[in-house]
């Protein structure tokens, strides 16, 4: 259907009779003339003394100025004055205007001569990752003209002689922008499209999406060339899809759709475009693995060997989970070629696909943690003889011939912003500075300590020759010297995933998987790319194996959640334990002024969760670890994994618990943090908790304990009793204690952090009973007017009903501790 929309001819005046305009229109071969037509029903006045003309226009084969440009769905109707300026976005139920323009918002831009910036992000529970920007003169789109393709509209940008072919179609549910050809001088970047809409309720930040309760507006790339991301703003939402022109793909094809539907057809239109499109995709029968069950089970993160099989499944057991991840390094030693480590899987392959199949035969879904961007400096494609398909970022030669002994290497270039120089503007390393200093000269890899000296700056100082298996060599002067781009976590080298040997790596990890029926993925790392179109390569790695692995559908998680991965993600949310995010900022370089405390992890856990609730997709509060005691830590207490599994109940959000079997076992609460776990997991997949009490639970910085009155029902709930820490107990530090009011007493729990057993005497004679987790009751006696609670690694829920608050944290203040006799 060819688009309809009012044409202005040039040289027509108010004079001019009908029959002038048509046969006007005839000779430019504009319009598509039928006796019984109807084409000249409609007139509006134009203020430059013509007017315009409602037509059905076909291709022409003259670039004619169009004032306004309609297109239409069956949603909405879309307009653009000749200027490429916005003018309208109204959807046709109601006819309520959705665009948040002032008439100034171009629908295109693009950057000449752009110029990459770094720009390094580092937060506290996060790698640092150095992203290139690429920055130039922008210019914005000032004229949109009719190209004689069907389809095909021409944009001319104010300032420069760029132009840009576009295909702009509509179609039933969206309309589709797509850069055909460039004319003129090539952009750097583009962006393709930009809208500002008014919605600004719910905003998705990966989904590149508003919403409202009523109607939901998406700009989604039609390709994995293309990115696109959200503006917030006072007014509403700019909604933006860009290109670059490398590395990587060029801009021509790049192509995104708008889609604006009813919310409730929101998901239903975005599955039907991640089917026109062939995007990466996670479904099964149409129905995205985002929005099946599987997406809200809790799961087991784990380093574990055949051996282990009958220990996971207790632990599933006991904690109700049904899905488990086996930590990378328990079944493979290195990323590359993937080779399985037989210290933990004996038969090798075979072993791992038969403690897959164990676990299948009790229900459980077995996942692969693994790195694909990236190769372990050990792993054969480095040692003894380094690849060329790494990512080089950054290029020297060598001044002079070196020996196989030199310890100082003069190059010809500057050297200031490389690492280990103090003049680097990069100051936050992943896994440490050390990691980085390293340069690839033939084949052999060179370690070096410093760039000197100062004021040269163009010399590798304190070089370790042959390093990581490689032979030290003589080098001839002008030889090239290569720094490849460096993960410090696993200490490995990041892939050029333009070169083959980014399909080889890819393909043998998805016959591992495939070999193995796996049933879920987590690409971790995935931050580890060339920062300089850091959003396509990060996508890449993760689609690149998708696209290979035939399970449909599978669990689908990663590090770092991007735009194009929408629909093949399941769920996501995950962050570091919150040991391991302290440490790695420290190790990165990073400086703290305190300890942050569990409930902080935990809430920032929650925040990112919540945020995910925007983009339509499930959050995870994972992962989450079990420590024992230790420096700066008491290990892992009894109400901070409650406060994290209320959360859990509250948002309908998995927990995942990343922990070792040597750590529990070295916990004495390990048992009652299992116990807690299962009691809300169980409550939270029935479903019968009310949106009222979830709500309440949700809110931030406040404790909550679950209380059963009398044992455990089916047919009854619990009680969620909101509760506030005691400072201090017995004088006792180790004691842990909550209270807060129910009915018109007053609920005391307390355990020993350490897990001691012993007694707690309050001075009361009041009435009082004490309960477990499940609700089972606990005998109490009163010795000597004093009322002994037995106490331990076990939470103790005590109920006074004839005590206020404060008479019972005064009489926990005075309380005297009596340890357990010893069983030695």
């Amino acid at each position: 259907m060819m688009d309809k929309y009012f044409c202005l001819l040039p040289g027509v005046r108010r004079t001019s009779s009908v029959w002038q305009v048509l046969l006007r229109l005839l000779v430019a071969g504009s319009v598509s003339y039928s006796m019984g037509s109807s084409w000249g029903a409609e007139r509006q006045q134009d203020p430059q003394g013509g007017f315009v003309l409602g037509t059905e226009v076909a291709p022409s084969p003259l670039s004619i100025p169009l004032t306004p440009i309609v297109w239409e769905t069956g949603w909405y109707r879309l307009q653009v004055d000749e200027n490429a300026r916005w003018c309208s976005l109204q959807e046709k139920a109601t006819g309520q205007e959705l665009l948040a323009a002032d008439g100034q918002t171009p629908m295109a831009k693009v950057v000449l001569e752009g110029k990459p910036v770094q720009s390094v992000e580092i937060i506290l529970h996060s790698a640092p990752v150095a992203k290139m920007i690429l920055e130039g003169k922008t210019y914005s789109a000032s004229r949109i003209l009719k190209e004689k393709e069907p389809d095909q509209w021409l944009l001319r940008f104010a300032g420069c002689a760029t132009e840009l072919v576009y295909t702009i179609r509509a179609e039933p549910d969206w309309v589709l922008f797509r850069l055909e050809k460039i004319r003129g001088p090539r952009p750097s970047r583009i962006t393709l499209l930009e809208i500002p809409v008014r919605l600004k309720e719910r905003v998705g930040l990966r989904l590149n999406a508003a919403w409202d309760g009523q109607w939901g507006i998406c700009v989604m790339a039609a390709n994995r060339q293309t990115e696109a991301r959200p503006v917030v703003r006072p007014g509403g939402t700019l909604l933006t899809a860009t290109s670059q022109d490398e590395p990587g793909p060029k801009l021509e094809g790049s192509a995104a759709v708008l889609v604006v539907a009813p919310i409730r057809e929101l998901r239903r239109v975005l599955q039907k475009v991640s089917v026109a499109f062939d995007l990466p995709r996670n479904e099964k029968d149409a129905v995205p693995s985002k929005e099946l069950p599987i997406a809200r089970g809790s799961y087991w993160f784990l380093s574990f060997g055949e051996k282990d099989v009958d220990r996971v499944i207790e632990l599933c057991q006991r904690t109700g989970f049904q899905q488990v991840f086996i930590d990378f390094w328990s079944w493979s030693t290195s990323p590359g070629h993937y080779p399985i480590n037989k210290t933990a899987y004996p038969d090798g392959l075979e072993s791992l696909r038969r403690t897959v199949a164990r676990l299948h035969e009790q229900g459980i879904l077995v996942g692969m943690h693994t790195f694909a961007s990236k190769v372990s400096k050990r792993d054969p494609y480095v040692t003894p003889v380094p690849d060329r398909r790494f990512l080089v970022v950054g290029r020297a030669s060598l001044a002079e011939p070196i020996d196989p002994a030199a310890k100082t290497i003069r190059l010809k270039e500057d050297l200031r912003h490389w690492p280990g120089s103090p003049l680097c503007p990069q100051k936050l390393w992943e896994g440490g500075i050390q990691k980085h200093q390293e340069v690839v000269i033939d084949d052999e890899i060179i370690h070096y300590q410093a760039i000197g000296p100062e004021g040269r700056w163009d010399s590798l100082l304190g070089c370790t020759r042959g390093a990581w298996g490689t032979k030290p060599a003589a080098h001839s002067a002008g030889t090239e010297c290569r720094r490849y781009g460096v993960d410090g976590c696993i200490n490995g080298y990041i892939i050029d995933q333009e070169t083959d040997l980014f399909d080889e790596v890819t393909s043998r990890l998805a016959q591992i998987f495939n070999a193995c029926d796996f049933d879920m993925i987590y690409f971790d790392g995935s931050e580890d790319v060339d920062t300089r179109r850091f959003e396509y390569y990060a996508a890449n790695a993760h689609a690149a194996v998708m696209e290979k692995i035939r399970k449909r559908p599978i669990i689908h998680q990663g590090g770092g959640f991007h735009h194009n991965l929408w629909h093949s993600f399941t769920r996501s949310g995950t962050v570091d334990t919150y040991l391991s995010t302290i440490y790695g900022y420290l190790q990165a370089g990073g400086r703290l002024d305190r300890w942050p405390t569990v409930r902080e992890h935990i809430n920032r856990s929650v925040q990112y969760v919540e945020s995910l609730e925007a983009d339509m997709i499930p959050g995870e509060l994972g992962w989450f670890g079990i420590w024992p005691k230790g420096k700066n830590t008491d290990g892992l207490q009894l109400d901070e994994i409650e406060y994290l599994m209320a959360k859990s109940l509250a948002l309908d959000a998995p927990i995942s618990l990343q922990t070792s079997f040597a750590q529990m076992d070295q916990h004495p609460l390990t048992p009652e943090i299992l116990e807690i776990v299962r009691t809300y997991e169980v409550l939270r997949r029935s479903g019968r908790v009310g949106q009222e009490v979830r709500k309440r639970l949700r809110e931030m910085n406040k404790n909550f304990v679950l209380y059963w009155p009398e044992p455990a029902r089916q047919d009854r709930l619990p009680e969620f009793v909101e509760v506030r820490p005691l400072p201090m107990v017995a004088s006792n530090a180790s004691l842990r204690a909550l209270l807060g009011s129910r009915k018109h007493g007053t609920l005391l729990v307390i355990w020993h952090s350490e897990g001691k057993n012993g007694l707690l005497l309050l001075k009361t004679t009041a009435d009082a009973e004490a309960r477990q987790l499940d609700g089972q009751p606990i005998l109490l006696n009163h010795r000597d007017g004093k009322l002994a609670l037995p106490i331990g690694g076990r939470r103790l829920a005590v109920w006074l009903p004839n005590l206020p608050p404060e008479t019972v944290q005064q009489l926990c203040h005075n309380a005297q501790w009596q340890d357990a006799p010893s069983t030695q």
